[in-house]
């Protein structure tokens, strides 16, 4: 690798079967939406690294995941993917592993260290044998990040442990989000005491949110993906189409991310219903979208 790292970031690509149901009730074709995202990054071997960070399968079923592999080893560079809350644990630790996707928690490159956490891993409940395991049924679909103490402490540790100059963390749920949807004061709470004087960590890279943006926690900047599924300008209160991130990471500890929506015809920037502002502000369950959604899809023309 030279000085400067450069990854191209996906998230949220939510791979689902032909035919079935995205969950939520809407979704762009992700399969088609990935083959433009694909092409639209062009000759991607000028990229060190592509960084996946979650809900790589829409529901977290072993079928999704073989579409992903065959998805993602279409890069000539590696791959590292890191789990989301639609990944259920058994079926992605199991599926995702092919040459050249890895699951790593660490990556040293240069001056940087690149952590890869798992924003769900305080979710997760003990079994009888002790193992920790998904809670039960869809639980952990609609949540927004939880660390956990082991994951917490295992942050610290890992950037104690590296010589790296700069750390960078991938994850899926980036902490700090002011979207009342996806905001969690909890999980806020438990990144900024993990951070604390760990000096080293410049920011973060992350998606969950369907909203692509910047912003600033703690004093380190968050760079959130677009997603593959839908995405949505809350500024402007339209959708938006499909994408990706990418990013240069200096040996001085610079980063500059750029983001790259492909704008088609098949993904236009309509105007955001009702229903969908409401869930966005917090004025909406997921249920009562759903209910809203089957009730239209039932109606006649």
């Amino acid at each position: 690798m030279s000085e400067t790292i450069r990854v191209g970031h996906l998230s949220d690509t939510h791979f689902l079967e032909a035919e079935q149901t995205p969950e939520g009730g809407h979704a762009y074709d992700t399969a088609e939406a990935f083959d433009e995202v694909l092409n639209h990054l062009g000759d991607h071997d000028h990229l060190d690294l592509v960084v996946v960070t979650g809900d790589i399968a829409d529901h977290g079923r072993p079928e999704q995941y073989d579409i992903a592999i065959q998805a993602f080893a279409q890069f000539n560079v590696p791959v590292t993917v890191c789990p989301g809350n639609h990944d259920f644990d058994n079926p992605f630790r199991s599926r995702v592993n092919a040459p050249g996707i890895d699951t790593p928690r660490v990556i040293e490159a240069g001056a940087w260290a690149f952590l890869f956490v798992d924003s769900n891993a305080g979710m997760m409940v003990a079994s009888d044998d002790g193992t920790l395991v998904d809670p039960p049924g869809e639980e952990r679909l609609h949540t927004n990040g939880s660390l956990g103490a082991l994951e917490a402490e295992w942050v610290r540790q890992a950037c104690q442990d590296t010589d790296a100059e700069h750390v960078f963390v991938w994850l899926h749920h980036p902490p700090g989000v002011d979207i009342p949807l996806s905001a969690d004061p909890a999980y806020a709470a438990e990144w900024e005491a993990v951070l604390g004087d760990l000096h080293q960590v410049r920011g973060f890279g992350g998606g969950h949110t369907h909203v692509p943006t910047e912003y600033s926690f703690v004093d380190r900047p968050v760079f959130v993906a677009p997603s593959l599924k839908n995405n949505f300008d809350l500024e402007a209160q339209t959708w938006l189409p499909p994408g990706y991130r990418t990013y240069d990471f200096g040996a001085d500890g610079s980063i500059s991310s750029e983001l790259h929506l492909v704008d088609d015809d098949r993904w236009p920037r309509r105007p955001l219903g009702r229903a969908i502002a409401a869930l966005f502000a917090g004025e909406l369950t997921y249920e009562q979208l759903a209910e809203i959604v089957a009730r239209r899809s039932a109606s006649p023309d």
